[in-house]
């Protein structure tokens, strides 16, 4: 893991109520790969015997034994295995899962204090639309296992017991198992809410069939055209411990890749990097050495999970819709939805910003967990809550959809941004009579979309509900028979008139609620 040095230093200063430990521990800190290893030339490699401070995972390289004691006393053994997974699930649980991740490191990951490398990069990388179809083939590969054998190194002398104390670590690495992880992230473009399902399951079939076509060592790879056809619609990320000359972005390339990873491994494992570290307490090698210090509960680490995670999908709701070609040809919406994003995102950030400060003060005994769950609790008081960013996508996605049909009914018509473009439109040489269609429900400002801003600016937030375009105002935008007469008109006058334009617009400035006619 690569540990933001900020943090590490707010956390190792105090390292009070202190808890015990009656056994060795095996965590997985190796799945975030870039390991801190000072004066040691173990590389990116954890070393035995390093003193590691199991608050952070973070292993400092200060080794306890001279290069020679450790090799007498290390046994090494083959653990060879190979094994893939498939996933469809695009939560943070999901990820950490896959990545054997406890609730402690992901608490700090969560909260921004690590940053991810080689194969945990995977945890960062988030589905784009809500309507997208996802699924994750993973490989995973063990390699060797070293193991110290502590019962013959004796007790600590003077020298080594300053080692600990300067480095302020409360654990020594006993147990290393190395490999390796790969994830391929297949995503398909975006589809239609009600074939993202089927979607998901035909990409799983497909990408099931992967290590059929690793014949010996060769790629064999036979498709049907159904399945050929399949490939063109969704690509692939590549997130692994492996260097590749370059990473795969279609599924012949991804099949292609996996197929040459145990190569890269090295004919001794060589290039494998930890996968698992077993950790056992200082305390055993000297009674002074302070234990493991206080964590956070899982169930609170679910709760920060649920609600990032839930931040993230509105963002991707919001992509869903700013894709949609009438988002793009009426500002107003846009810049709703443009907004409502980046506010979240600010949000999302200041929650980080927020654990970042209170998780080293709950590890350090100085507040309790209520802290951080009172931060869960406001949110859903807040103009954030679930409820209200719900809310105001629901209205939004149903004024897209409105304004959508209103542009299906009238198609090929020219739709005109602003008043501006109008005043060009009309009074472009040659145009005679022009006739324009105009939304007078579409509004630029927003109550909701202030109240969040107000709230992130640390003023007192209003309890602003979305306006929702009301059913008689769809039922006017939406009137057929007005929009079929309209369309009727534009055509009869077509053939009569041939300076005639006819244009699409939104004004807020008008009496008829829904829709209105303009003529020029």
């Amino acid at each position: 893991t690569k540990i933001k040095p900020e943090s590490v230093k707010k956390d190792v200063q105090n390292q009070s109520n202190i808890q015990s430990e009656t056994s060795p521990e095996k965590v997985s800190p190796s799945l975030l790969q870039t390991y801190f290893c000072y004066g040691c030339e173990c590389g990116n490699k954890l070393h035995l015997c390093a003193s590691n401070h199991k608050c952070f995972y973070i292993s400092v390289g200060l080794t306890l034994w001279d290069a020679k004691t450790l090799k007498d006393n290390t046994v090494e053994n083959s653990q060879h295995s190979s094994n893939f997974y498939i996933s469809t699930s695009d939560t943070t649980q999901s990820k950490s899962s896959l990545l054997n991740i406890e609730a402690s490191l992901k608490a700090s990951f969560l909260a921004g204090l690590v940053e991810v490398e080689g194969s945990a990069k995977y945890l960062n990388d988030q589905k784009k639309f809500k309507n997208q179809s996802r699924v994750t083939f993973q490989y995973k590969a063990t390699t060797n296992f070293k193991q110290l054998n502590m019962a013959d190194l004796g007790t600590l002398d003077k020298e080594q017991q300053s080692i600990i104390k300067r480095s302020s670590a409360t654990h020594v690495v006993t147990g290393i198992l190395y490999g390796a992880n790969a994830f391929f992230v297949f995503d398909s473009e975006k589809v239609e809410a009600d074939s993202v399902q089927e979607m998901e399951g035909s990409m799983r079939a497909l990408i099931k069939k992967i290590p059929a076509f690793d014949v010996e060592g060769k790629v064999d790879l036979k498709l049907t055209d159904e399945e050929k056809a399949l490939t063109q619609k969704f690509s692939c990320k590549f997130y692994g411990d492996f260097i590749l000359e370059s990473n795969p972005s279609t599924f012949e390339e991804a099949v292609n890749t996996y197929v040459g990873l145990p190569k890269l491994l090295g004919e001794k494992g060589e290039n494998s990097v930890p996968l698992t570290v077993w950790l056992v307490p200082l305390k055993y090698l000297d009674p002074e050495v302070p234990e493991l210090i206080n964590e956070i509960s899982i169930g609170l680490v679910i709760e920060i999970e649920d609600v990032l995670d839930d931040l993230r999908r509105m963002e991707a709701r919001c992509n869903d819709s700013l894709v949609e070609g009438v988002v793009g040809d009426f500002p107003c919406l846009q810049e709703g939805l443009t907004r409502f994003q980046k506010l979240c995102g600010y949000y999302r950030a200041d929650l980080q910003k927020t654990m970042v400060k209170i998780l080293p003060s709950i590890r350090e005994g100085k507040e309790d967990e209520s802290s951080l769950r009172r931060i869960i609790e406001e949110r859903e008081k807040s103009p954030f809550s679930h409820e209200k960013l719900s809310k105001w996508l629901d209205c939004k996605e149903r004024e897209v959809n409105v304004v959508w049909a209103c542009v299906e009914i009238i198609p090929d018509i020219k739709i005109v941004a602003n008043q501006t473009e109008l005043e060009r439109e009309v009074l472009a040489p040659g145009a005679d009579y022009s006739f324009c269609f105009v939304f007078t429900s579409l509004e630029t400002a927003d109550p909701c979309l202030d109240d969040m801003r107000n709230y992130l600016d640390g003023e007192k937030s209003g309890s602003s509900e979305p306006t929702y375009i009301s059913d008689d105002v769809i039922k006017q935008m939406k009137d057929k028979s007005f929009l079929t007469n309209f369309e009727s008109f534009w055509t009869r006058l077509n053939h009569i008139w041939e300076n005639v334009s006819f244009f699409l617009k939104k004004n807020k400035k008008s009496a008829l609620f829904g829709r209105n006619v303009l003529s020029f």
